[in-house]
């Protein structure tokens, strides 16, 4: 249970965030609609921090926790003696304001402590921040929410019941919509958001969210710009400038039809203003025009925080007094103070602050990512010092917080690799022992399958989580289209751009490449063969790759030179981005595995020949093999594996009079004791991107025969194989010259050219 809890405790949490509208919508309408003064947002949300807090504590081990939980519950029994002594009555209230307010500082050194297993995605937080605008945007549009205001001012809010928190969860979360609409590039995702976004902000009524989306907008323009002159390019900028004095002048237009400016004008009408300019003319006007009367209200706290006791002055005025309740300041910073007094203050704020610096005294990769969490975190502080209802509402607080933890740089890296599924084959293999290559202290990892299956699932190293992205295979069409469409979506929703890196690791798999595309922008796609041998035409190669968004990878991988070449053939403007890996196998585990007993002996007066590959004759062209069997009489085959042309080969061998000589064994999860038998490993492929069975009989010193020729950046295969003829009667004469006076290959050190290899890939991680 515990490892379960640990595994899914990102999904958790990141669901969590999801129905926090509903739970709004709920409260909203248990207040307006049943009149129950019974708020199902405060317990959900607590008992949701019981939970972390349990986990932190019990199932990560995190005894540091006991010190600041301690000190909170100790101020909180003195807060409640206090209360005691000094009032009569609303205990229940002043248990729920405390409540409130603490949650902030418990939730996030809660959290502080998960971060390394919580890494919630841009695409959760815009899903959450949707689905308000939606709950908002519907009942306005039916004519159906409730106020946003009680009396004079216009407004609609609607199912929600709190104007103030639900200001504070989109203005939040609208540098997050810029960021999912930037970088998705959807035109319908961002007509369909903007849509919805601009009526609900003007709707409202409230000054908050149309404030935040100037600031957001000013300092993304800013990053824009800043970024185009060091790239010499000013053209874009002209266009920017322009888009912006369009879309300002449209606002102009339509924002004297909305409630903001209906309130505006009502607001003005009740101090008697003629012009918006009169406001700073006098601290009353400025006091109540800007800041709502927040500044009256302070002063009027100041004074009833002076006639305070000297308890009530160190552990909180409450919020409650004389059967009434105490009016808020609404700036976070001074009720927290007035509240809970010296002692509560310096507690939530020492706990706050230290583990605001452990996240920001370690510096990050300054990026685009990074500048937009910066905008919320500005807005965090600015926001709860002029409008408040931001760390002193558990809704608004979890956001916060969700959003400064993902300025902290996390202790391992999060990488994720796609592929079909995991039985044995070449590419399966290869993808295996790369995992098994990777530093777990540094990464995490996770591998999504279109298929969770295969005999190398078992050999995964543990650390490796293992999902998987179903493919519906529905024969109704338009069923198949949603399911499919639903679970990427899903996928989409809690990890898009949540990874440092990510991988395509089948090329052909569209799920795959869907899986890497959305996982991370510093994404690759790894490319096994040479595609001018698979396609008989430039333009099937051409669609294979569009199809494939080869565009939208920021890495494109081969296993060798010549893949390479063949690619930028067709792509030379991509040659910045192409890279050269060869595959990594286990060089220790082969040895090992090569020592096992099989009950079967290699011919003493045959020379052994072994095939290992899937039996597929439109690339592998095992035919070739079988009929070098039947011209050399001295040789012996033995085949390794299976696939969609293995009764064909059968077949032939049955015809040639071949079975003595030729053993057909099967899939082998361990082929290397029959490989160590071997005098020869043979290919006789049409095509290859640099197979791994090469690699495997380096690693066992055994001569290979191959009609291929391959290389990458530290192996050249017609350095270490004899390279064959593809044509069958020029092979024969050449295989032939071979057995008779095999020419001496070079030796090759396998563990240091991985070691560079991995080095290499780990800059792609970082």
């Amino acid at each position: 249970m515990n490892d379960y809890l640990k595994k899914n405790i990102n999904l958790i949490v990141g669901l969590f965030l999801l129905i926090g509208p509903v739970i709004d919508l709920i409260t909203g309408l248990s207040l307006h609609i049943l009149h129950v003064n019974f708020t199902l947002g405060i317990v959900l949300r607590v008992l949701f921090l019981f939970f972390l807090m349990y986990l932190s504590l019990f199932v990560y081990k995190n005894k540091k926790l006991l010190i600041p939980y301690s000190l909170i519950l100790l101020y909180f029994i003195f807060y409640l003696a206090i209360t005691f002594i000094y009032k009569n009555g609303y205990y229940f209230q002043e248990i729920q304001g405390f409540a409130k307010t603490f949650y902030f500082p418990v939730l996030f050194i809660t959290l502080y402590t998960l971060k390394d297993d919580i890494n919630i995605s841009k695409m959760t937080l815009f899903t959450t921040f949707f689905l308000y605008l939606s709950f908002i945007f519907l009942p306005t549009i039916f004519n159906v929410g409730f106020k946003t205001y009680e009396i004079t001012k216009a407004g609609t809010l609607g199912f929600f019941n709190s104007a103030n928190e639900i200001s504070g969860i989109i203005s939040l979360l609208t540098p997050i919509m810029f960021y999912i609409l930037i970088t998705k590039k959807s035109k319908i995702l961002t007509l369909i958001t903007i849509a919805i976004y601009l009526p609900v902000i003007l709707m409202m009524g409230t000054k908050t969210p149309l404030l935040t989306l100037i600031i957001t907008t000013f300092f993304t323009i800013i990053y824009y710009w800043v970024k185009k002159i060091k790239q010499h390019s000013y053209k874009p900028i002209i266009m920017s400038f322009i888009i912006i004095l369009l879309g300002v002048f449209s606002l102009l237009l339509i924002i004297p039809k909305t409630n903001f400016y209906k309130n505006i004008k009502t607001h003005l009408d009740y101090l008697e203003i003629n012009n918006i300019t009169e406001v700073f003319s006098s601290y009353k006007l400025f006091d109540h025009f800007i800041f709502s009367e927040r500044l009256s209200f302070h002063h009027k706290k100041i004074a009833l925080y002076k006639k305070a006791p000297l308890p009530q002055k160190m552990f909180g005025l409450g919020y409650y007094n004389n059967s009434k309740s105490l009016k808020m300041v609404e700036m976070d910073y001074f009720d927290i103070y007035y509240n809970h007094g010296l002692i509560g203050f310096l507690l939530f704020f020492a706990i706050t602050l230290t583990t605001l610096y452990k996240i920001l005294e370690n510096k990050t990769t300054f990026n685009f990512k990074r500048y937009i969490l910066l905008i919320s975190f500005f807005l965090i502080i600015f926001l709860a010092f002029f409008t408040g209802h931001i760390i002193t509402a558990p809704s608004v607080g979890l956001i916060a917080i969700i959003i400064i933890l993902d300025l902290a740089p996390r202790s391992q890296k999060n990488l994720l690799f796609a592929d079909f599924n995991m039985e044995i084959g070449g590419i399966e293999k290869a993808q295996l022992n790369l995992l098994k290559n990777i530093n777990y202290d540094q990464y995490k990892v996770t591998l999504i399958l279109e298929e969770k299956k295969g005999s190398l699932l078992k050999s995964i190293p543990q650390e490796v989580k293992v999902q998987e992205l179903k493919v519906s295979n529905n024969h109704n069409v338009i069923l198949r289209k949603i399911l499919n469409f639903s679970r990427k979506l899903i996928f989409a929703i809690f990890n898009y751009d949540n990874y440092d890196f990510s991988c395509c690791y089948t090329t052909y798999s569209y799920s795959s490449n869907v899986v890497a595309r959305l996982a991370s922008f510093n994404n690759a796609l790894y490319v096994h063969s040479n595609y001018e041998d698979v396609y008989d035409t430039k333009e099937e190669i051409l669609t294979f790759f569009t199809t494939r968004k080869v565009a939208e990878f920021h890495k494109i991988i081969f296993v060798s030179n010549e893949s390479k070449k063949s690619f930028l053939k067709l792509y030379p403007n991509y040659k910045d981005k192409t890279l050269v890996f060869n595959n990594f196998i286990d060089i220790d585990q082969i040895i090992t595995n090569s020592k096992e007993q099989i009950l079967v002996n290699a011919p003493k007066d045959k020379i052994l020949f072994v095939f290992v590959g899937r039996l597929d004759d439109s690339s592998k062209k095992l035919s070739r093999a079988i009929n070098l069997v039947k011209e050399i009489k001295n040789i012996e085959l033995w085949i390794i594996g299976s696939g969609p042309d293995e009764d064909q080969y059968v077949d032939l061998t049955k015809k040639l009079n071949l079975t003595s000589r030729i053993t057909f064994f099967g899939p082998k999860s361990n082929p290397y004791p029959y490989m160590q038998k071997a005098n020869y490993i043979i290919l006789t492929s049409d095509y290859e991107g640099f197979p791994v069975t090469y690699l495997e009989a380096l690693v066992l010193h055994k001569d290979i025969i191959t009609t291929i020729n391959v290389s990458d950046d530290e192996i050249n295969m017609k350095d270490y194989a004899y390279i064959v003829s593809k044509d069958e009667k020029q092979m024969v004469k050449e295989v032939k010259a071979i057995l008779k006076k095999p020419s001496p290959k070079k030796k090759i050190d396998l563990k240091t050219i991985q070691a560079k290899r991995i080095k290499k890939l780990e800059t792609l991680f970082k």
